[in-house]
């Protein structure tokens, strides 16, 4: 009977400190192991050397489950077959892919809960399924023409259109990369999709306010209404607004998070792409004096600001700026005024008004241009031609 056992050999460590993962496969009282992508530390094995890394055990019984169904086809042939004739047989590819793209998806949704935006994708997901009619997809339905067709669907939904499938596209190629093991020749989603571009939204012709329409958000006046003490949601959005668009488009994830000023800097990481940048996406912005007293207003005791003390989360903060800016633009006739609005506004008025160059807005945004990713590697980063852009652009909007 042929068994499978995922192992280490204790013997083979590697220079590295680590033991590359392997499926001990025994046949008719032979032994051959096959070497997988996957190498673990001492600190993922027991006092005996036996993998207790709960990852590599799923992993590892993934692997072993694709062996078995493909040993299960042999029937009898198997045993006519020799041990070695059966590996070979193992690591020969196979095109049939029965994964469930929808479990897999929600697994690993359940599994990322520290990524922002991972509500869109589950939305994304239950889009899908409406699509399709179904609750079960299987990753080899996931093809070009199908989110082709899925775009049309969502035509009417001109955000979704193009959220959705850029959310499908992502799973799909983390489905990929868990399934796929390409140096044991173990190919299950053979797709990749590359041919797919999502359809992208022009966000900012939505969400661009006039140089009036700024200026007039500046200077409505207060409630001075209090809530337990503190300012009403109206108010406080107010100043949210004035605080994102004097910092180059600073966001209220941001805002939250910020730990760092000494007076006249604020340095911070910016949230939503720290983790996908090596330089941890860092931002120096230098304070203009317009803008000190509402930094000052709310200082906070162990971060910049002290929205973190009124607020659970940095998602209840924008919601409660939202829904106060919602009241803003119902007073001065501003339809759907979005607190991003700060943020694009800031950067198509740099551009157009001010004329400053789009690769310093490129920074002052804190976004990534593609071409000039590898110059960047060689290039310290200096934040005074960004600075010295928003200063330029608050006088202007402002004197």
């Amino acid at each position: 009977m042929a068994t499978f056992k995922a192992t280490i050999k204790k013997d083979k460590q590697r220079s590295d400190k680590t033991w590359n993962v392997l499926i001990r496969f025994t046949h008719e009282r032979k032994v051959r192991y096959i070497s997988t992508t996957m190498y673990v530390t001492k600190k993922d094995l027991t006092a005996s050397f036996k993998i207790k890394n709960q990852q590599v055990i799923d992993k590892c019984d993934d692997l072993i489950r694709i062996y078995r169904d493909k040993v299960n086809k042999l029937n009898l042939e198997i045993n006519s077959m020799d041990i070695d004739s059966v590996i070979d047989y193992l690591k020969s590819k196979d095109d049939k892919s029965g994964i469930d793209f929808i479990a897999f998806s929600r697994k690993w949704c359940a599994a990322h809960t520290e990524i922002k935006g991972i509500r869109n994708y589950l939305t994304a997901l239950n889009s899908l399924c409406m699509f399709f009619g179904r609750e079960t997809i299987l990753c080899s339905e996931i093809t070009v023409q199908k989110l082709k067709e899925y775009e049309e669907y969502l035509s009417d939904k001109k955000r979704a259109q193009s959220l959705y499938p850029s959310a499908i596209l992502r799973l799909f190629m983390e489905a990929r990369n868990y399934y796929n093991d390409e140096d044991n020749d173990i190919i299950r989603i053979k797709q990749n999709l590359s041919k797919y571009k999502p359809k992208q939204q022009n966000v900012a012709e939505k969400r661009a306010l006039s140089v009036e329409e700024i200026r007039n958000v500046f200077n409505i006046p207060y409630t001075g209404i209090k809530v337990r003490g503190m300012d009403n949601r109206r108010d406080l959005a107010k100043d949210c607004f004035m605080l994102s668009f004097c910092l180059m488009g600073m966001n209220s994830a941001d805002l939250y998070n910020a730990t760092e000023y000494d007076g006249e800097h604020i340095t911070y990481y910016r949230t939503k792409t720290k983790d996908r940048r090596n330089d941890n996406a860092k931002m120096i912005v230098k304070v203009h004096p317009i803008i000190k007293p509402l930094i000052e207003k709310y200082r906070g005791k162990e971060r910049v600001f002290n929205f973190y003390e009124r607020f659970s989360s940095m998602g209840d903060l924008n919601r409660s700026i939202n829904i106060g800016l919602k009241g803003i633009g119902r007073e001065l006739g501003i339809d759907n005024l979005q607190f991003y609005s700060a943020r694009h506004s800031m950067a198509t008025i740099a551009i157009n008004k001010v004329g400053i160059n789009k690769y310093i807005v490129n920074d002052m945004l804190c976004h990534v241009d593609s071409s000039m990713r590898i110059t960047d590697l060689y290039i310290q980063k200096d934040f005074a031609p960004v600075n010295d852009a928003n200063f330029k652009l608050i006088e202007y909007m402002f004197g």
